[in-house]
């Protein structure tokens, strides 16, 4: 449900406003507003408070420890003991006594601490990179040039070709022959399954104009860092291989040394980047608040259950310095109302849905219950298995106990592990009403089906009208009484009225709560319409024996329910309430996507059992394990998405609102 909000006011003197500000950021309960924003003759003596310089320079000067801060952080390794909060909080409270000249001090001292190391580190780790790429290509060229024999008026180019561009090499020798006059030799060789080497030599006087060709031909040469490009490739190679080899244990000793710091000084610094982020968040904040005379204002909304609480603080802090008042907002103002969710336990983690949209705007009724309800029932009808719901039940366990072994706070994860549970649970009530246990593993383990495929087992619990037989499992007596086939398939429409039916309802509440009266009258005609099919439907499958008049009835409501919706929502309306039995209709895809679940299930068994008995037994059983792994794959995806699709297109659309404002209270970041 949406947390009920009150608009609140706080005044007090200016010496005390930047105390008031951090005990108003400690309690983290209240929504600022921008009062430069704000019109209206509450706010038409106020003025809007402004950074004066001295604020300005403290601001700036925090910005510039916060960034370097953050560049000392992002060097430094994270312990691998897991940091408290209690650690943080309590780095946290030891910034509060320091002045920024202290702190400046620290991140001084830190910088001078890693400066010098983190640059040895860095020139070590791009040399180490650049000779790694060196060394393979000339270990390719070398055993080409250790046969040239190099002479003081000769210089040399290497080259790498891949195998099928070598034709190229005898291209190159030509031109090298008439640029040189002759005065030059190509050696080449098969270096390895893909590259071909070759050895330019020529005389030196001609240098610029073969390194012009090979430019002008895009022929790439292997360059030697420039280090070592004037010494033969021996004596390159041998200096590239005894740095490589010196390299490692020198940036193992700087790594040593940084994690020492790191677990030295790692909490500080995370504490210290909040407590920095804190002080800037205030700091911004002051253009939002107004002043008049000696005495600030600050306006904002907070939860109604927290407004005493925080007005005793105040109180007895500042000894009735600073007055706390509850506003009664104007409508205008009830608009831009922030909105907070605080749902029960069982219902919480549907909130998920609003990583997707908006929270529900304020003064709306928040259909979180609604997800709750639907989100399972519907993902059960569609997977109802009992061995795949304990495979989900176990996957959940799981992912919650690696969750505590990393003290992940993850809020994704939480929801989503809850949301799968309760799905898991509905998918085991639907299985065992469709006595479904991977498929029809049980029949085929206890034999409870003749030699024609019959099944043996089913509790039969009395006969139609028509002498069909009805009872439990559901499914393997509609393989008797193909009614029941249809009885599935009018489950999942009412399942489909209900949710669309529930929906509406909210809409036309919350129409009828806020004197929308044509908003109220559409919902309520989108309603009477579906009532009106509810009738038609129902007495002919039904009560048959009052079609006579019920099916006219219906009919009439359900033209009425047209009207009714054109008049509150247009001609769009009036369409729409049309278009909504189209709507209801789209629920029968849960009966499909199900069917298409048990019978990949079966099929898995069947191909299972086709391996035989003996040693082929567990050759059948991977590949059964495999195919149903798979089907629980997809019955965890499909049911997911189609019932996300229902609840957000089928359902919300029918009357959900997003926040324009979602509830950002001020507060600190330290320790989380």
């Amino acid at each position: 449900m949406l947390l009920t909000m009150s608009k609140v006011e706080i005044v007090g003197v200016k010496t005390l406003f930047f105390q008031v500000l951090e005990v108003l950021q400690d309690l983290g309960t209240l929504h600022l507003e921008d009062i430069t924003k704000k019109r209206g003759p509450r706010y038409a003596d106020l003025i809007p408070m402004e950074m004066d310089p001295a604020l300005e320079e403290e601001r700036n000067l925090l910005q510039n420890l916060a960034m370097r801060n953050n560049a000392i952080l992002s060097e430094l390794i994270p312990p691998e003991k897991k940091i408290t909060r209690t650690e943080l909080q309590q780095k946290y409270d030891s910034f509060k006594g320091k002045t920024l000249g202290e702190i400046s001090a620290m991140v001084e001292e830190e910088e001078r601490a890693t400066r010098d190391l983190l640059t040895y580190k860095n020139e070590l780790e791009v040399e180490l990179s650049r000779l790694s790429k060196y060394e393979p290509i000339i270990k390719k060229v070398y055993p080409l040039a250790s046969k040239v024999t190099a002479t003081e008026n000769y210089t040399s180019i290497a080259l790498l070709i891949e195998e099928r561009y070598k034709q190229v090499l005898e291209y190159i020798q030509k031109e090298l022959e008439k640029i040189t006059g002759g005065q030059c030799e190509v050696f080449s060789a098969r270096v390895d399954e893909n590259t071909h080497a070759a050895i330019l030599v020529f005389h030196r006087r001609y240098s610029e104009q073969v390194h012009n060709f090979l430019a002008a031909e895009n022929v790439n040469q292997v360059r030697l860092p420039s280090e070592l490009a004037d010494k033969p490739y021996d004596e390159a190679l041998k200096e590239i291989e005894e740095r490589l080899n010196e390299i490692p244990p020198k940036l193992k000793k700087v790594r040593e040394e940084l994690e020492k710091i790191s677990s030295d000084w790692y909490v500080t610094l995370v504490a210290l980047k909040d407590y920095l982020a804190d002080r800037i968040e205030s700091l911004n904040a002051i253009p939002k608040f107004g002043q008049s005379g000696h005495v600030f204002v600050i306006t904002g909304w907070m939860p109604s259950d927290k407004v005493e609480e925080t007005r005793r603080i105040l109180e007895e802090k500042f000894e009735g310095k600073v007055e706390l008042t509850e506003e009664v907002p104007s409508h205008d103002e009830m608009e831009e109302a922030p909105a907070a969710l605080r749902n029960p336990g069982p219902v919480r983690p549907f909130e998920f849905i609003y990583m997707l949209i908006k929270p529900p705007r304020y003064g709306h009724i928040d259909p979180t219950f609604l997800v709750a309800i639907f989100f399972p029932l519907l993902f059960g009808f569609m997977l109802g298995d009992m061995g795949y719901a304990l495979v989900l039940i176990g996957v959940v366990f799981l992912m919650k106990r690696m969750m505590k072994k990393r003290e992940s706070r993850s809020l994704f994860f939480e929801l989503f592990a809850n949301v799968l549970l309760i799905c898991s649970i509905s998918t085991f009530v639907f299985g065992l009403l469709y006595f479904e246990f991977f498929g029809d593993l049980l029949f085929r383990l206890f034999g409870w089906k003749d030699a024609a495929g019959h099944l043996e087992v089913q509790w039969i619990w009395g006969y139609t009208s028509n002498g069909k037989p009805f009872g439990w499992p559901l499914e393997r007596i509609a393989q008797a009484n193909p009614d029941l086939f249809k009885l599935l398939l009018i489950i999942v429409i009412i399942i489909g009225v209900l949710h669309m039916g529930g929906a509406l309802l909210i809409g036309l509440i919350d129409g009828i709560r806020h004197k929308d009266r044509k908003h109220a009258i559409e919902k309520g005609g989108y309603l009477l319409f579906i009532l009106g099919l509810v009738v038609i439907f129902g007495s002919l499958w039904g009560i048959k024996g009052a079609k006579s008049v019920a099916v006219p009835l219906g009919a009439v409501m359900a033209l009425v329910g047209i009207g009714a919706a054109g008049y509150g929502g247009g001609f769009g309306g009036g369409l729409e309430a049309a278009l909504t039995f189209g709507n209801l209709l789209s629920y029968a895809r849960l009966y499909g996507i199900g069917l298409a679940s048990v019978i990949l299930a079966e099929v898995s068994n069947e191909l299972g059992a086709e391996f035989g008995g003996g040693a082929m037994v567990f050759l059948g059983v991977i590949v059964a394990a495999l195919l149903h792994t798979l089907n629980i794959a997809l019955g965890v995806l499909s049911p997911s998405i189609q019932s996300l699709r229902l609840n957000l297109v089928e359902s919300f659309t029918k009357f959900y609102k997003e926040a324009d404002v979602v509830y950002k209270p001020f507060k600190r970041s330290g320790g989380e």
